[in-house]
């Protein structure tokens, strides 16, 4: 939960999930709506806490279970509780090590809000290898010179960025003082189209860095493609988007007609996902689940299914996907 939030928002999450105890810190209690579940201040109450057992609860969690909810809005302006399983996050947390080739001498920025599932993409592929995480201050975003600096400062490796930040980032360093630290080997970006004139200014001004742009609903856990850009050839892609890439490990896309038929190379269609990364579905919410999520017409076994993204895609002739925007706008 985002302690910025609305307290009304904050306490619809807590009541529609039902949680059975909150963590927090004593500083973040006054913006907390009152709450029926034990809360427990990880500040304030460590007399209490380290009194208690130091062995693992012997708790049987399986793959299926769930490992978190993250609350997006809806159109309707009412959260969805996307339902994620321990499985499909471990799943995109290995290909992550894998695509992103993250070790434990990286020092990884973690950037996005514990309330966006952007948040498990810095921080679980992170400890799980063994990596080092350096939680963001609100200074840092103060402007683009002190936030290059203080990535400088603190010898960051990694940097996982909202694209429209990335943008802002790219604008400015023509005309700063400032690049790029050394000690940076690959920048993340992600939520947005990336612009053709920022990655060309991009692409003159950075050298040594790869830049992934990647593509996932929350409903597919985190990513589901992603597109090496630093030498993207910008010039082929003129009238086109930038590409989005190509899916993750255990993953699927698929381009589709109203009739559920794939779509030819370069013929716009709805962008389906299926594997091992989709959500359970939406909390509490069998119909939106059932609408969403549906079953996979090109296998054979009932249980697998694809979820309807409502995204407009094409397959470009190197079997790379251009995102074309929303169906409903």
């Amino acid at each position: 939960l985002d302690p910025t939030y609305p307290p009304q928002r904050l306490a619809f999450a807590l009541s529609d999930s039902q949680v059975s105890v909150l963590l927090t810190q004593e500083h973040l209690l006054e913006n907390l709506p009152q709450l029926k579940s034990p809360l427990v201040c990880l500040d304030s109450d460590w007399e209490l806490i380290k009194k208690e057992s130091q062995k693992n609860l012997a708790t049987p969690v399986t793959a299926k279970n769930l490992a978190y909810v993250i609350y997006t809005s809806g159109s309707t302006g009412q959260p969805k509780g996307v339902a994620i399983a321990h499985q499909s996050l471990v799943n995109y947390t290995e290909a992550a090590i894998a695509q992103f080739e993250i070790s434990k001498r990286d020092r990884i920025l973690q950037f996005a809000s514990i309330s966006f599932d952007a948040a498990a993409e810095e921080i679980f592929p992170c400890l799980a290898r063994g990596a080092t995480l350096i939680l963001r201050t609100a200074k840092i975003l103060s402007s683009i010179p002190v936030f290059l600096q203080t990535c400088h400062d603190w010898q960051l490796t990694v940097l996982d960025l909202p694209t429209a930040f990335w943008h802002q980032i790219v604008a400015e360093l023509p005309n700063i003082d400032l690049s790029i630290p050394d000690s940076v080997r690959l920048v993340i970006i992600g939520g947005e189209k990336v612009l053709p004139e920022r990655l060309i200014i991009w692409q003159q001004q950075v050298r040594g860095v790869r830049l992934i742009n990647t593509y996932g609903p929350t409903e597919a856990t985190i990513v589901t493609t992603t597109c090496d850009l630093s030498e993207l050839q910008v010039s082929e892609y003129a009238g086109r988007n930038l590409p989005i890439g190509k899916p993750v490990a255990n993953t699927q896309t698929y381009i589709l007609d109203p009739h559920l038929n794939p779509t030819p190379i370069g013929v716009p269609g709805e962008l389906y996902i299926g594997g091992v990364g989709l959500a359970r579905g939406y909390l509490n919410r069998p119909h939106l689940t059932d609408a969403a999520f549906i079953p996979n017409p090109f296998s054979t076994i009932p249980e697998v299914r694809l979820y309807k993204t409502r995204d407009l895609a094409r397959y470009c002739v190197d079997g790379t996907i251009e995102f074309l925007g929303r169906i409903d706008r």
